[in-house]
């Protein structure tokens, strides 16, 4: 749309066309938009005068719409008054909610031409709303003094803020505190408030209210196999045990926390890694309570409300769309950052005592994720989540000197999806019952049809190299026991892929996937019927092959070209394959025998599927008292705490996918994000003595 309104505006200019004085017809128009499930289009209806917009509206009705409802909100509550102040379809996105924004943007683009054109104008009048708004604090500098900074405003830079909060207080008399929390997002929460599964180890209070006291794990017995899960083939430990001492004597002391502030868990399920309970939910727990992913989200953003709105009743600050991008430090000690706003322009250089950094990692950071992990994981990576970990702080750390713990690893792959989803067929809606990662109605469509292909326990999976990594029946299995990988696609690095001959595609058009084949979860538009034939195969395939996504060869040979692999490498995995078929034995990886089936018949095909991560893994080293370490691994910078996956690292084994026992991140955040505070607290008393924060406020700026 942005392409064609600049092809239009600059015919027009060329050939010195003026689109005269703009007119619409007042009243009220619709138009809609995908946005971010890719799945539903999001309606938006503007009022209009004959001159301006006047108003903008969304569906209350989240069946109406297809949107995550706490995201939405952030673009109701900033996007549509931006929108309406400066008369413009080109403001600032909110940054976290990027893809709903974008819906609003195009659709409010369409209703307006609509508008323009009911009211006798040419479609080309559009352009008066194209105005980019000047950053209006551009050039202006303030500056800040607080206590304590934290950085990234998710579960846990919140949970440290309050716990921050509580311990100033113990030691000033409860008078008022000086925090300041800075978010480069357009809500609170982050990711995290999409997530909502936290690891911890028998909270004791918790236990005596809900477990008669008994423990829900045996804790020495989960230590010993989280310990052999993160041990090195080289028989070196991967994880720094004194961390995970620290995650298991205080994760469990961190929910009874939580639960004393205004959180609810649902009903913790087992592990199945483990045999035992160490997961606790957010008010439900899928196939334990009732309700969705999405009631779950609109509750815990409640929750990291009221936390929030308790730290600010008692002096706190915080500060959104606002990124921080360098430290201050006098000496080795971290005194500050600078940052600034996104959307206005303005400077801030905040001077602080302690900060505590919960930026999210740097998955979202393309040379970063080249440059730090190890070659096999580096390269183009699909997320999952909002892209909002871009790593500017992360990488000020590093240029502090900081040291890191499993930093090369892959990040913690959690689904698998096509590089973008197909839209050649409709998706159909089933009432029948409810998908829980979307909080809507099921649905299914034959766009799915090359993802099943990828997670099809029959299919031949090969990495970039063109050889085989794992059992494909297991490819998307997650914490099934030690000695599988969650995710076993992982080892393949940032995409791997499906190879199909042209009688497997054949008999899948004729007799559809086998029941139980899986969809994914994330990044599926809902999968399709299995056990059905489905004739529309290869056109799926063929529109994969236009948009990029897959690759065809008369023989193995040019497939292999085409892929840019070695053809000797690519005939003899499949050489090799074809012959598990024919003895019904898989010699490398043990596949299961009814799974063989053979690539007999070209043409032949590859589809890609991406490995898509929910968040990097490899992180900041940091010590006991979640205080960043320099390269020496020993020392601490002074002043300088990192929790969430900045510091994830420490509990994890870089040789293996993220930890398969579930909610280890999240726990981790938690855990960290209230220790941190509580550490950080106590060495700005020790340091320097904490402060009250003033009640008086500043005048506004004349």
């Amino acid at each position: 749309t942005a392409i064609k309104s600049a092809a239009s505006m600059a015919y027009n200019d060329a050939m010195g066309i003026s689109v005269g004085n703009i007119k619409m017809k007042p009243g009220t128009y619709t138009s809609s938009a995908l946005g971010h499930w890719g799945i539903w289009k999001l309606p938006v209806t503007i009022t209009v005068s004959e001159t301006a917009l006047l108003d903008i509206a969304v569906p209350e009705n989240r069946y109406e719409h297809g949107e995550t409802e706490v995201i939405l909100q952030s673009v109701k509550d900033k996007l549509f008054p931006r929108m309406i102040e400066h008369q413009s379809v080109r403001v600032d996105s909110i940054a976290g909610a990027t893809e709903s924004s974008d819906a609003v943007k195009i659709s409010v683009e369409n209703a307006l031409k609509e508008a323009l054109v009911a009211g006798g104008s040419e479609e080309t009048a559009i352009q008066y709303f194209y105005t980019v708004p000047e950053k209006t604090e551009e050039g202006v500098v303030e500056e800040k003094d607080v206590d304590i900074l934290v950085l990234g405003m998710g579960a846990g830079g919140i949970m440290a803020m309050l716990s921050a909060m509580e311990t100033i207080q113990s030691l000033n008399g409860d008078k008022r505190v000086s925090i300041l929390g800075i978010e480069k997002a357009g809500k609170i929460g982050g990711r995290s408030c999409m997530t909502h599964e936290a690891n911890a180890v028998n909270p004791p209070n918790y236990l005596k209210k809900y477990n008669d006291g008994k423990p829900m794990v045996d804790a020495a017995d989960y230590k010993k196999k989280w310990l052999a899960f993160d041990m090195g083939k080289d028989g070196v430990q991967r994880c720094k045990p004194e961390l995970l001492d620290l995650f298991f004597a205080e994760s469990g002391k961190t929910i009874d926390w939580m639960y004393e502030q205004c959180y609810r868990f649902g009903s913790p399920r087992p592990s199945a890694m483990i045999g035992g309970n160490v997961s606790y939910n957010s008010v439900n727990t899928i196939m334990v309570d009732p309700g969705t992913y999405e009631d779950r989200r609109k509750i815990v953003d409640t929750y990291y409300k009221k936390m929030l709105a308790t730290v600010v009743a008692q002096g706190g600050e915080y500060l959104l769309e606002t990124q921080a991008y360098e430290y201050i430090t006098e000496g080795d000690a971290v005194v500050g950052v600078k940052a600034r706003n996104h959307v206005t322009g303005k400077e801030y250089i905040v001077h602080a005592r302690a900060v505590i950094q919960g930026t999210g990692g740097f998955g979202a950071n393309q040379e970063m994720l080249n440059k730090l992990l190890s070659p096999k994981f580096a390269g183009e990576r699909k997320n999952v989540g909002m892209n909002m970990d871009t790593g500017e702080m992360f990488q000020a750390a590093l240029d502090l000197g900081a040291g890191t713990w499993n930093i090369d690893m892959s990040p913690n792959v959690m689904t698998i999806g096509l590089p973008h989803y197909l839209t050649l067929y409709p998706v159909n809606e089933d009432k029948s019952g409810m998908t829980g990662r979307t909080g809507r109605y099921r649905t299914w469509t034959l766009n799915d049809i090359p993802l099943g292909m990828g997670f099809n326990r029959e299919c031949l999976a090969i990495d970039p190299t063109g050889k085989r990594f794992d059992d494909e029946g297991k490819l998307a299995d997650f914490g099934k026991s030690l000695d599988s990988e969650s995710y076993t696609s992982f080892q393949a690095g940032p995409y791997y892929l499906v190879l199909y001959s042209q009688d497997r595609v054949d008999e899948l058009a004729a007799n559809g996937f086998v029941k139980g084949n899986s969809f994914g979860t994330y990044l599926s538009q809902g999968g399709v019927p299995t056990e059905t034939p489905l004739p529309e195969t290869q056109s799926c395939i063929d529109q994969c092959i236009i948009e990029g996504m897959a690759w065809k060869g008369e023989t193995i040979e040019e497939l292999a070209a085409n892929l840019n692999i070695d053809p000797d490498v690519l005939v003899n995995t499949i050489e090799t394959y074809n012959t598990y078929c024919d003895n019904g034995v898989d010699e490398e990886f043990g596949k299961d025998p009814a799974n063989l089936k053979k690539l007999a018949t070209g043409p032949y095909y590859a589809i890609k599927l991406m490995n898509a991560p929910f968040a990097t893994c490899g992180s900041l080293d940091v010590d006991t008292q979640i205080r960043v370490l320099k390269q020496d691994h020993e020392t601490p910078i002074p002043g300088l705490y990192a929790i969430g996956t900045d510091s994830l690292g420490v509990l994890l084994n870089n040789e293996r996918n993220y930890n398969g026992f579930g909610g280890v991140a999240m726990g981790w955040y938690n855990m960290s994000g209230r220790l941190a505070g509580i550490n950080a607290a106590n060495y700005v008393n020790d340091t320097y003595g904490v402060r009250e924060a003033s009640f008086i406020l500043e005048p506004p700026a004349a």
